[in-house]
């Protein structure tokens, strides 16, 4: 595999309590005392749909959300723009989640959220097949490229003993084959003979800055790169262009029968959307080969002796889907750690077997109604007046001010972006990232600040005139 280059606030106002109370209230049994607890814990007088639900006579200040207009006096161009807005939320969110960028402090919070998760609540993986792992790492010859200087490559002679070996049953599962055939050597005869005869096989392919590049041998293949921008793997992309699929797609369609188009831009999986770009969900990882031992792990010239006995294959190859590659030097930094390329490609894989890559209705609408509701609050929530202080001197009022303002109002935008992603990662198995929020909500605050600050200050102007 290679990589390829190119909260808690002051008076308890923001978006984090509005959207944590607007899952927790119970619009059918919400008493009274609930409803008041909620309402001074949050100081909000309540949600749009409030005052629907409560019960007759209640105090009528508990039945108006905090607006600047509201709801039964929001007209037709009101709802227009809320609509309009949600929907650029919704699509930049999807375009910045289908998309190479990652923000490492973003990404270094959901890896601790995911330590943090499978600590709190181990799970065994119950693999869906039953796997092998071969290591070529240990299993190698030099030989010359074109320029005459000396080259290594795993061994050529084994390789073909190996593949031979399966030839010969042809009753192994898969075979993940994360080997390059990009230099000829001496001793190809006998690899060139098995080649053709194998079966149920994926190799990887790379991409160069002219397209695709030659290999020795032809064999099925998909490309195998990835884009990073910090020297780290984070995300795989799942098709390059309209039509090159990657290693992890080719072995979904060819297991699980399915098909993946693209379509006006947008990557779809048996018709239905699929993200363009995952994180994947690392089920196995180095650990669980070399140290628990929770799998069969061989070294490749090991493997060739061990087989000489009749019941090997039967035991270790038969009906097993085998994974090899380079487990020592083939290696990549990822969120948890390193780990050799051709892991990464089969949790990708895996990752995409789980329907990690393919979002449901239910967590489209979920996204859809939280964005509303963000947009209600952005651009019609009445903001609170500054509380008045003590303090007199210019620090004390900048310090005051910094926290209960600017720091209170970022941590509550990031405890909004943190809980949607545990509700779409828990609920929905889907892990998106929202520094696009963030982003989203900062710039609209502001640029409404000073559009009502420029607005205020026209008044008089036109007064006078």
């Amino acid at each position: 595999m290679r990589r390829y280059k190119n909260a808690v606030t002051n008076g308890h106002e923001g978006l984090l309590p509005l959207i944590f109370n607007l899952f927790r209230l119970n619009a059918f049994d919400a008493c009274p005392e609930r409803l008041e607890n909620i309402v001074n814990k949050t100081n909000i007088a309540g949600l749009f749909w409030v005052s629907h639900i409560i019960k007759p006579g209640y105090p009528e200040r508990y039945c108006q959300m905090k607006l600047i207009k509201p709801i039964p006096l929001l007209n037709w161009k009101n709802w227009l723009q809320l609509m309009l807005l949600t929907l650029l939320l919704f699509f930049a969110f999807l375009f910045y989640n289908n998309g190479n960028f990652v923000l490492d402090g973003e990404e270094s919070l959901l890896t601790r959220m995911d330590i943090g998760r499978e600590m709190l609540l181990p799970k065994t993986y119950k693999a869906p097949y039953r796997f092998i792992f071969i290591n070529v790492g240990k299993d190698l010859q030099l030989t010359k490229d074109d320029y005459g200087a000396d080259n290594v490559i795993t061994d050529r002679e084994k390789l073909a003993s190996f593949f031979q070996l399966l030839n010969n049953h042809n009753k192994h599962k898969y075979l993940l084959a994360d080997l390059v055939f990009d230099l000829p050597a001496d001793n190809d005869s006998l690899l060139e003979k098995e080649l053709p005869r194998l079966q149920k096989v994926i190799f990887p392919k790379h991409l160069g800055d002219s397209g695709l590049l030659p290999s020795v041998f032809s064999v099925p293949s998909a490309i195998a790169d990835y884009n990073t921008s910090n020297k780290k793997f984070s995300k795989f992309r799942l098709m390059y262009g309209d039509s090159l699929k990657t290693l992890p797609v080719a072995i979904h369609e060819a297991l699980e029968g399915v098909t993946y188009k693209v379509k006006r831009g947008s990557l779809y999986c048996n018709g239905k959307y699929n993200l363009h770009t995952i994180p994947p969900r690392y089920f196995i990882r180095p650990y669980q080969l070399q140290t628990a031992k929770q799998y069969p792990y061989f070294n490749l010239g090991d493997l060739l002796v061990l087989a000489n006995d009749s019941t090997f294959y039967d035991q270790f190859l038969e009906d097993r889907f085998i994974v090899l590659g380079n487990f020592d030097t083939d290696i990549h930094i990822t969120p948890i750690g390193k780990m050799p390329g051709v892991l990464i490609l089969l949790n990708t894989y895996l990752s995409l077997k789980d329907g990690r890559a393919q979002p449901s209705i239910a967590w489209f609408t979920m996204i859809f109604v939280i964005f509303f509701i963000i947009n209600l609050y952005v651009f019609f929530g009445k903001k609170p007046e500054p509380k008045k202080t003590d303090h007199k001197t210019w620090w004390q009022l900048f310090i005051y001010n910094l926290l209960n303002g600017i720091l209170a109002n970022f941590v509550s935008i990031a405890g909004l972006c943190l809980m949607i992603t545990i509700l779409s990662d828990f609920i929905f198995h889907i892990k998106p990232y929202t520094f696009i929020i963030f982003m989203y909500i900062i710039i609209w605050q502001g640029i409404l600040k000073y559009y009502q600050v420029w607005k205020k200050q026209q008044q008089p102007a036109q007064k006078s005139a």
